[in-house]
Parts: C-alpha cells; structure tokens; sequence
C-alpha cells in the first residue's frame, strides 16, 4: 500500500505519536465534551452566565494559542507541551470537583485555554517529527487514532456514569491516566532546533 510506504522506517515513531494522542483523546475529549454543560448544571450559572464566560475563556485562548506557538519556538516543542499537558489535566480535574465560584470560573478557563495550546502543539510535534515524504500520512494516522480514543473514552466514560450516575466523577476519573502525557510526549524527538526533513 504506497501511502504505508513512504513511512520507512518511521513506525516505531509513528507508535509514539499514536499513543500520545489516543492518551490525549481518550482522558481529554470526554471532559471537553461535558464543560459546558458542568457549567450550567453542576454549578449553576446562567446561559448568559455561560456565554460570557466562553468569551473571557475564548480571549485567553487566542491568546494561549499564539503564546504556545511562539514560546516553543524558543525553548522547544516538547518542554512547552509537557506544561501545557499538565496545566491541561491539572484544572480539568481541579474545575470538575471545585466548589463554584470565582475560582470553578478561572479553573475553566485554564483549562479551555490549555486545550486550545495542546491543538497546536501536538499539530506541530507531530507533523515535524517526520519527514516530508511521510509527514501527511504519519499525520493523518496519528489524528485517526486519536479520534479512536476520544470515542472510547466517551464509551469508558459512560460506562462509569452507569456506576457512577455522575458525569463530573465519571470524566474526572477517566482523565486521570492522562497526565501519562507529560512523559509521552518526551519520547518523541523535538523538532524545533533542527531544519524540517525533507527526505
């Protein structure tokens, strides 16, 4: 198969890759999915309540989202995205069990605003770790599988409802094997020092 190909001898590194963003989608995307929802239900603010606090979030995410670009830029892909992985998992957990307040409102964003550095980081590590004759493939495998782990983590994270019979417990502990992602990440090579391949 000519697309499998072009990897050579990359599919170990194509694992690594993989398994950093199926952990990322997997313990993540379930939490991410119930954010909203936590806001209104769990801590009672208002739809309005809601849509103001999604635009601060969205203005401090813009904002992370070109910083985390530009700061690896200098000090390297892979020291940015370990803290921003655990920035990440460290205020999805604090906001699913906070108590409501000012504080529950900052947790949150943190933690939208860190996901929106990892959307970029882990585009960047991934992609530039291969060479260009392989990079559109690696890519495009490491996104599948991180799509596989999104919906099975939603299916773990059911499962725990159905124990459970509470989603914020249920994400929160789905979350937790997440910040394995801190060392993940750290096995793959950083690409920011060195010119692109293109072999």
């Amino acid at each position: 198969f000519k697309p499998m190909e072009s990897l050579g001898n990359y599919y170990f590194l194509l694992a690594k890759s993989c398994l950093l963003l199926f952990v990322r989608g997997f313990c993540g995307f379930p939490a991410e999915f119930f954010m909203f929802k936590v806001l209104q239900e769990r801590y009672g603010y208002s739809t309005l309540e809601v849509t103001a606090i999604t635009i601060g979030g969205g203005a401090v995410s813009v904002f992370a989202y070109v910083s985390a670009g530009r700061l690896s830029d200098s000090v390297g892909r892979k020291p940015v995205l370990s803290v921003i992985y655990a920035t990440y998992f460290s205020f999805l957990v604090i906001f699913y069990n906070s108590g409501g307040g000012w504080f529950t409102v900052l947790s949150w964003i943190l933690f939208a605003a860190s996901m929106f550095g990892l959307d970029v980081l882990n585009a960047a590590l991934v992609s530039e770790t291969f060479p260009t004759s392989a990079r559109a493939t690696a890519s495009t495998i490491s996104v599948v599988v991180g799509v596989i782990g999104t919906i099975l983590g939603l299916v773990a994270e059911g499962l725990l409802f159905d124990s459970l019979n509470d989603h914020w417990r249920a994400s929160t502990f789905v979350a937790l094997p997440g910040f394995a992602c801190i060392g993940i990440v750290w096995l793959l090579p950083e690409p920011a020092f060195t010119a692109l391949s293109n072999d």
